[in-house]
């Protein structure tokens, strides 16, 4: 009983937030986080989960904040000026950790919608896991997920698919999930 309700205290502790504080996230955080993630059911063992984790001085942040200007710059079909830029690029550097989550598709739909389920289910326990650690996750499917670019930027040669970046640029630390400093 004492277990269940430790668990029952964690899902009601867990909130999306994007509100983080400047505090830095280390790899053995990282690692765990993940870890409780590719532990999600996943219907056929397909583990259709990909990780790309994003360091806090990555270039690679400003070419994200810089999709997001874009792509809202098309949408609304007006330009940012320079405090809306600036609001969109501090949001994105500031935040101590970036891990984006993709869901391997499958030319079976059915298939697709297990995958997508179970990403959904590995990006819980990542959130579970991070609240259990004091750390606050905000999960998105908005904006930052819709960066035309953003395949390129990550180095994704087929969205969604294991990366196969150069290894110059990045470390891999599983098969799933690829990191860039």
């Amino acid at each position: 009983m004492q277990k269940t309700e430790e668990i029952l205290k964690i899902i009601k502790a867990r909130r999306n937030t994007k509100n983080f504080i400047d505090k830095e996230i280390n790899d053995s955080q990282i690692e765990t986080i993940l870890e409780s993630a590719i532990w999600a059911p996943n219907h056929r063992n397909t583990e259709p989960w990909r990780f790309f984790i994003i360091e806090r001085h990555s270039k690679i942040r400003e070419k994200i904040a810089e999709g997001i200007i874009d792509l809202q710059e098309n949408t609304s079909q007006s330009q940012l000026n320079k405090s809306q830029k600036d609001k969109i690029l501090e949001q994105i550097i500031s935040s101590p950790s970036l891990i984006f989550v993709y869901s391997l598709v499958d030319s079976n739909d059915e298939i697709t919608e297990e995958n997508y389920g179970a990403v959904c289910c590995a990006i819980q326990n990542m959130q579970l896991t991070a609240t259990t650690m004091g750390l606050g996750v905000g999960w998105s499917t908005g904006k930052i997920t819709k960066i035309n670019s953003l395949d390129q930027i990550l180095g994704i040669n087929e969205i969604p698919s294991k990366s196969t970046r150069n290894q110059r640029d990045s470390v891999e630390i599983n098969e799933s999930s690829r990191k860039f400093a």
